[in-house]
């Protein structure tokens, strides 16, 4: 037993090539099982929070959120319009912009015949007026010349339109084409990361992550309910923690903080 001990320590001294590669091999296997893991984990976690998250939020539909009450997204139109200006801007500041513009337009035609100085005047609550404005005419033109006047209904050809992003996409596609999708927005990647869901600052990448991850019967309204917990209870500053539902799954959370 003693001279197959020392033939070994010999191998390991010498750096036989054929042991090398076998604990490359062993290293790998066991990386990969530990990501596994992992990732099993991190699914068996997210379960449980989407549970307490929809015992603790309503769905939009169910709430007076402002964007339901102010009909925001009460049409196709007014959802991706509204959506498109809702970008780096507080929702009181959406609606002050959103209210008066859809009094004078419904559809893309009206929108685009409209004075361009006239829109600007009117959206000039929300972030980046000037340059939103130039978007929203631009999206008309190709809204009209290039699908019939109607919204394209794929995430692929949402993502043509000028102006349109990610996060824009992937709501028009949960809330107007019915598919299951997670938009991610500054309040949701805020809460991701701080659970250790995800771990990146790009909402892209998140979105992408938090897509592939959550359970399907999970994902019609996680991001209703992620982004009111961001809103509401996950603040950037000052989170309150100690009124969090799901603060036990939270390695963020305040040492005196309760669920």
């Amino acid at each position: 037993m003693s001279s197959i001990v020392v033939r070994l320590a010999v191998i390991l001294v010498n750096g036989d090539p054929h042991v090398r590669h076998i604990s490359r091999l062993t290293a790998v296997v066991m990386q990969d099982q530990k990501h596994i893991q992992n990732s099993s984990n991190r699914v068996q976690r997210l379960d449980l929070i989407y549970k307490q998250l929809s015992r603790n939020y309503q769905t939009f539909d169910q709430t007076d959120d402002p964007w339901m009450t102010n009909g925001l997204s009460s049409t196709p139109f007014r959802c991706l319009v509204s959506v498109c200006l809702s970008t780096m801007t507080v929702t009181p500041r959406v609606v002050k912009a959103c209210v008066p513009l859809f009094e004078r337009v419904s559809s893309f035609e009206e929108l685009l015949a409209l004075d361009d100085e006239a829109l600007r005047t009117i959206i000039k609550p929300v972030a980046h007026y000037n340059r939103k404005t130039t978007n929203l005419k631009i999206m008309c033109q190709q809204i009209l010349r290039d699908f019939g006047g109607r919204i394209p209904d794929t995430h692929e050809d949402l993502m043509k339109l000028q102006g349109v992003g990610r996060k824009v996409a992937d709501i028009m596609m949960n809330f107007i084409f019915g598919q299951d999708t997670i938009a991610v927005d500054t309040h949701v990647l805020r809460v991701l990361n701080r659970l250790e869901i995800v771990h990146t600052s790009v909402a892209e990448a998140a979105a992408d992550e938090i897509n592939r991850i959550t359970p399907p019967q999970y994902k019609r309204h996680a991001h209703e309910w992620l982004i009111q917990h961001g809103m509401q209870v996950c603040t950037a500053r000052g989170p309150r923690c100690g009124a969090c539902c799901i603060s036990e799954l939270c390695s963020h959370r305040s040492p005196d903080a309760t669920c």
